[in-house]
This record gives structure tokens, C-alpha cells and sequence, in this order.
């Protein structure tokens, strides 16, 4: 295989992988949704096992199909970044048309559910750091919009995404 067909099979495979993934999020936020379940907090717990998953499998079909089982670090790298940022990005796409399209109601729902939490903790946010922390964290919940809901969940997957990456290209690395 010449290195051009190569160089672009470490794109197209991850971006297939990603795309993939990132319906999958799409589905199970909407699963979430129809259920009753608030899906910006209910995701969260899900978020690993997926890139995981997808980030993993992206890398082995590259290696063990078109690059004679080998994967060196750099292709690793860059076949994960691929597979998490496309994932990343349809997830938090389809979080801001969920959010400001489908039912603007979450964001409310989001915020006063922060709120609830903020003040169940007031008193101890207070004697750990002070109460100037808490009130910005309070002014910062109330404030929240969409967009950054939607940034938030893609630099979320996009670190998690980075740690699990360099992870995985060094176990799959031959």
C-alpha cells in the first residue's frame, strides 16, 4: 500500500469510527430525552466507555488491516484525535440543536438542578474556599447558556478523549 493510500486510511478509518460514535451519542441523548431523563447530565456516564470503544477499534482496524499489524505512536495519535474529534464535534452539534431547537426547557432544567446542588453544598463550598467562590460559581450556573453547554460537552470528550488516546496508541503499538 503506497504511503498516500495509507496516510489517507489513517483519516478515513478514525472519521468512520468517530461518525459512528457520535450517532450513537445522538441516539442515546435522544433515548435520555423520550425517557425523561435530563440527557446533559445523564451522557456524562457514558462518555468514557464510548471513546473507549471507538477510539480503540479505530486504531486496530488501521493497524490490523491496512498497516501490517503495525502502529507506530504518531499514527496512534493522530488516528485518535480524528475519532474523538469527530465524535466530539457531532456530540456537542446535536447538544446545541437539542438545546436551542428541540426543547430549550433542559437548559432551564440544567441550571436549576446546578443551583440545587450549589446551595445542598453552600456550607461546605463556603468553609473549604469562601463564600465569594460560591457566589461566582452561582452567578457562572445561572449565566449558562447552550453554547456553552454544547462547548463544554466537546472540550469534555476532547480531553477525556486526548488522555485515552495516548493510552491506547501505547497499548496497540507494535
Amino acid at each position: 500500500m503506497s504511503f498516500v493510500s495509507l496516510k489517507n486510511k489513517l483519516i478515513s478509518v478514525p472519521l468512520k469510527y468517530g461518525a459512528i460514535g457520535g450517532i450513537i451519542v445522538i441516539i442515546l441523548n435522544l433515548l435520555f430525552y423520550f425517557s425523561g431523563r435530563n440527557p446533559l447530565v445523564e451522557i456524562k456516564f457514558i462518555d468514557i466507555p464510548l471513546l473507549v470503544i471507538f477510539i480503540f477499534f479505530a486504531l486496530k482496524e488501521f493497524r490490523d488491516r491496512y498497516n501490517q499489524n503495525e502502529l507506530h505512536f504518531w499514527q496512534g495519535i493522530t488516528g485518535g484525535m480524528t475519532t474523538f474529534f469527530t465524535l466530539a464535534i457531532i456530540s456537542a452539534l446535536f447538544i446545541l440543536i437539542l438545546l436551542t431547537v428541540i426543547d430549550s426547557g433542559i437548559t432551564t432544567n440544567y441550571i436549576e438542578s446546578r443551583i440545587a446542588l450549589l446551595n445542598e453544598n453552600k456550607q461546605t463550598l463556603i468553609e473549604n474556599i469562601n463564600e465569594q467562590a460560591y457566589v461566582d460559581a452561582l452567578t457562572g450556573v445561572k449565566e449558562t447558556t447552550p453554547i456553552d453547554l454544547a462547548l463544554d460537552d466537546f472540550l469534555k470528550k476532547s480531553i477525556i478523549g486526548l488522555f485515552l488516546t495516548i493510552i491506547i496508541a501505547l497499548i496497540l503499538r507494535k
